[in-house]
């Protein structure tokens, strides 16, 4: 391990050492080797390629598995989404069954949200859930235009239809959202991500930033318009933060912005790399699409509820007949903290979705026997792992 400063306490725990670095002006912490800069008043944290720590290792212990052949309530059809709330209740986005699935901290039933259709409280194909905003509400995404509220006991209190489709979205304490949007035009085929603040009902009060997302688009001789994806997209990626702060990034460059809850930059956070190429075997993969030369820097960004911020690194979905994409290898993350110290490197779980509470959510796709299944992992060593405070 990186020699520390004495802030730090060395535990029992896979010989982690956990030490937590003071950020009141600066990255108080020898092993270090970034600098920070201010551009146009803003802090910019510029990382070296180096961690703060060398990589950890996260003791994974799966303690939980929600999924059973022949259960009604326990069956899942493409799952696309995996929560949590603060009671450890678990909120399974069941895709193609046109539901959510509740079960309770020990995988036992509680209830089903919503049902197929197009009224008050019916789904068509939820993709995303989020629990969060006033009073812990649950908010289901669907249609991709839509998101749909409900009390913490499931009981429906409204819909939300924005004025642009939208790919991601995060509830704030004020009724209102941060949402990523989709601005496409077909005269120039080109699609554009843009991160947005809505209000309440659903209107833009701001766009907060906007980024090309490069679809490979071409018109078709009856004049339509034919799109196909890669999965190597260069697009906009954002994660909550505590506190109703935002951290988003553009996978084109390795750079993430902090926001604070009135939307202004705290913290510009970049690492020092060199953006890779494909292989040879991952260019013949993509067929008649054009080749780009790089591949993004990231694919994803994730957060927990310390601040931490983990940005996923390899391209590990790949699409199943029958299922939609599915994670076939564990997910390469760098963890940076809110503050823009470049941490370590970890791995989580392919399909994870969620992470707190020492826990990590994810789900699981077994193509031979037909089955899905949401898994609980217990972190083992989780509060050894450094973050930007001091304890």
């Amino acid at each position: 391990m990186k020699k520390i400063r004495p802030l730090c306490r060395v535990t029992g725990v896979l010989g982690l050492t956990a030490c937590w670095l003071a950020f009141a002006g600066g990255i108080q912490n020898a092993a270090w080797k970034g600098k920070i800069v201010t551009e146009n008043g803003i802090r910019v944290v510029l990382n070296t390629a180096d961690p703060v720590y060398e990589d950890v290792s996260l003791d994974f212990a799966e303690d939980l598995r929600i999924g059973k052949e022949g259960d009604a309530q326990a069956q899942f059809y493409r799952v696309r989404d995996v929560a949590a709330d603060g009671h450890g209740n678990i909120y399974i986005d069941d895709m193609s069954n046109n539901r959510i699935q509740v079960f309770d901290p020990k995988g036992g039933y509680l209830r089903t949200i919503g049902r197929a259709g197009q009224g008050p409280g019916e789904f068509e194909h939820p993709t995303l859930v989020r629990i969060g905003g006033r009073e812990g509400r649950v908010h289901v995404m669907d249609r991709f235009a839509r998101i749909n509220l409900f009390d913490a006991g499931g009981v429906y209190l409204r819909s939300i239809v924005t004025e642009q489709a939208f790919e991601d979205y995060f509830p704030d304490d004020g009724d209102g959202f941060v949402i990523i949007a989709g601005e496409e035009s077909e005269k120039d085929l080109s699609v554009f991500n843009v991160l947005c603040r809505i209000d309440a009902a659903g209107k833009m009060r701001a766009a907060l930033a906007r980024y090309p997302y490069t679809l490979y688009m071409e018109k078709t001789e009856n004049g339509g318009i034919l799109s196909s994806t890669t999965g190597h997209e260069m697009q906009l990626y954002a994660a909550p933060l505590p506190g109703n702060g935002i951290v988003y990034g553009y996978s084109k460059d390795y750079e993430l912005v902090v926001l604070g809850p009135d939307d202004k930059k705290r913290v510009v956070i970049r690492k020092e790399e060199t953006r890779p190429e494909f292989t040879a075997a991952e260019k013949a993969g993509f067929r008649r699409i054009p080749v780009p030369k790089l591949k993004p820097f990231f694919y994803g960004v994730l957060t927990d509820p310390e601040g931490r911020i983990y940005v996923h690194r390899n391209m590990n979905v790949e699409g199943k007949r029958g299922f939609g994409p599915i994670a076939t290898q564990n997910k390469r993350c760098d963890v940076f903290s809110r503050e823009g110290a470049f941490l370590f490197r970890t791995e989580l779980p392919p399909n994870a979705r969620a992470i707190g509470g020492g826990y990590v959510y994810s789900y699981l796709v077994d193509e031979d026997a037909g089955l899905e299944y949401v898994q609980r992992f217990r972190i083992k060593n989780y509060s050894a792992l450094p973050v930007d405070m001091k304890r």
